[in-house]
């Protein structure tokens, strides 16, 4: 036998032993989308989620080809009764680069509520598990609060009141009264305080001589959910 056969043999024997068994796609499938959430605009609910980075085999995904978008609507009053549709969203994005999904559902119809949950579709067979589900009940928003007031105290105190909001959008009557949430906005970012019933607040946090600028929505109580208006413009001061 001539020695460069030999070798061969053995270099086809390696090359051969290097590779395993074909993987199903389904065995390496993407991990399933996190952290889905849910923000309420008073003409649509903005979803966002964190797109996997690695398969459930721990390996690095280099791409996504669609997002499955899952939705149910119900009414509150029954939720065993409802529809439910599945939207597929061509993924074009850079996994890369972009760490969440974004997209907005302006089809929503008061009097139901709304449950979402996503995953991701890698290709043929390769498909992630559902993510958690994640609803909501929706109904017309209120009207934005009017008379938007702020004011400085002394010491150092910011005084804000405002009209109760007695309407929807549609101009009728609330069947309850609304709560409020409160905006600020400084050099240190945007916050909100917790939800109020109260048509006037004090802010005792601000620190003297730093601009603030506040805004007020409405929130509709409605199955759970806090159905928001529109904010006021922001009115500034510096305390």
């Amino acid at each position: 036998m001539r020695p460069w056969l030999g070798i061969l043999c053995l270099f086809l024997l390696w090359s051969c032993g290097k590779k395993g068994p074909p993987v199903p796609p389904e065995a390496v499938r993407p991990e399933r989308p996190q952290d889905l959430t849910l923000k309420l605009h008073p003409h649509f609910v903005e979803l966002s989620f964190s797109l996997p980075l690695e398969n459930v085999r721990g390996e690095a995904l280099k791409g996504l080809k669609a997002i499955l978008l899952e939705k149910r609507r119900y009414r509150p009053s029954d939720p065993a009764l409802g529809w439910t549709k599945v939207l597929k969203l061509p993924f074009k994005g850079d996994l890369a680069s972009e760490r969440r999904f974004f997209w907005r559902d302006r089809e929503l119809r008061p009097g139901f509520c709304y449950r979402y949950r996503v995953a991701v579709l890698k290709g043929f067979r390769s498909q992630s598990d559902w993510s958690e589900a994640q609803s909501f009940c929706w109904t017309v928003p209120p009207k934005p609060p009017e008379d938007f007031q702020v004011k400085v105290l002394v010491p150092h105190q910011v005084f804000l009141y405002w009209k109760p909001v007695t309407r929807n959008l549609w101009g009728e009557p609330l069947p309850v009264a609304p709560l409020y949430r409160l905006w600020r906005r400084s050099l240190k970012g945007e916050t909100s305080f917790p939800p109020i019933a109260d048509t006037s607040f004090y802010d005792e946090t601000v620190i003297p001589g730093e601009s603030y600028c506040y805004a007020v929505e409405a929130l509709l109580p409605y199955y759970g959910t806090l159905v928001p208006s529109f904010k006021t413009p922001e009115f500034c001061v510096k305390p």
